[in-house]
């Protein structure tokens, strides 16, 4: 059962990890639940720079983008990434049980599921607004009395993988918002030059994020952005993005360090395919659900 226990908490984190490396990095970056969700610092900002840089609004979607200024450029990629809501994502961390591939729904209401590794096994990851479902591993769903997916508690489980939690998985969500990120990373974006990804024409980006950034285009509260703010700068306090966005302003690629990972981090890509065309997830039947903790505890762990 220990053996279990770890592998549900591994699991719990590596999602964690997943989120931060979509959001200039942070395992460590959650709040509480007075996040408001959405992201519309980031829909007006792109919005107001695509319309401001090239004429009008959605010109980003007609193939301007790469003539714009790195600012205007990431600002303009923020409008359009904003409206699409959701894509498909396929990410790579520091090791091979980081990342995975799954579907990503930044708009309110957000969602998340991915299948990622632990321990050289497949599970299955998903996240609805402030809830967390993993798969379970063979012995606990046997615990369980052959129920699918464990609901876990996201603080207890940083607390068992030895990493502090300062919050909720809601705004973990926002973390993950690729527009917010876009945002963030524009007022010091560099161009890099042209390059293909996956075939396809991009523009690569590079930017170094202060913490104070990502923190100012999330809706929270004063006190939850001072207290995720402090725990970002303790983690190093700004990262190096890198961004590929194509002509028709969709970002296609984001790589950066996983802040919160220890000594150096690590970095973490992601992919996005398939913009605003994927079906949100939904979460798994009430009769398929388990409490975790209620399940150690039955069984004296």
């Amino acid at each position: 059962m220990r053996t279990s226990l770890r592998i549900a908490s591994a699991v719990a984190v590596s999602a964690v990890l997943v989120g931060g490396l979509t959001a200039c990095g942070g395992s460590k970056a959650g709040t509480g639940s007075d996040a408001k969700g959405g992201s519309s610092a980031a829909a007006s900002a792109g919005a107001s720079a695509s319309a401001g840089a090239s004429g009008g609004p959605g010109s980003a979607a007609g193939g301007s983008v790469k003539d714009l200024a790195p600012k205007e450029a990431l600002l303009a990629a923020a409008a359009v990434m904003d409206k699409a809501g959701s894509a498909k994502i396929t990410a790579k961390g520091a090791t091979a049980d980081d990342g995975g591939t799954g579907v990503i729904v930044w708009k309110t209401p957000g969602a998340f599921e991915m299948t990622t590794k632990s321990e050289g096994k497949d599970y299955k990851v998903l996240l609805i607004g402030d809830i967390m479902y993993v798969g379970a591993p063979e012995q606990l769903a046997v615990l369980a009395g052959g129920k699918q997916w464990m609901k876990i508690d996201l603080k207890a489980a940083n607390k068992a993988a030895g990493s502090e939690d300062t919050g909720s998985v809601a705004t973990m969500s926002q973390m993950m918002n690729p527009a917010i990120q876009l945002v963030a990373a524009a007022p010091t974006a560099t161009k890099v030059g042209n390059e293909k990804i996956d075939g396809t024409d991009t523009v690569h980006y590079r930017s170094v994020v202060p913490a104070e950034a990502m923190v100012a285009g999330m809706n929270l509260t004063a006190d939850v952005k001072a207290k995720v703010l402090e725990q970002l700068k303790k983690s190093g306090g700004s990262t190096t993005v890198e961004l590929w966005i194509n002509a028709k302003g969709e970002l296609v690629q984001l790589s950066g360090n996983q802040l919160g990972l220890g000594d150096g981090g690590g970095t973490g890509t992601a992919k996005y395919s398939e913009l605003g065309t994927v079906a949100a997830p939904k979460a798994p039947a009430a009769d398929q659900v388990f409490d975790l903790a209620e399940v150690l505890a039955k069984a004296g762990q």
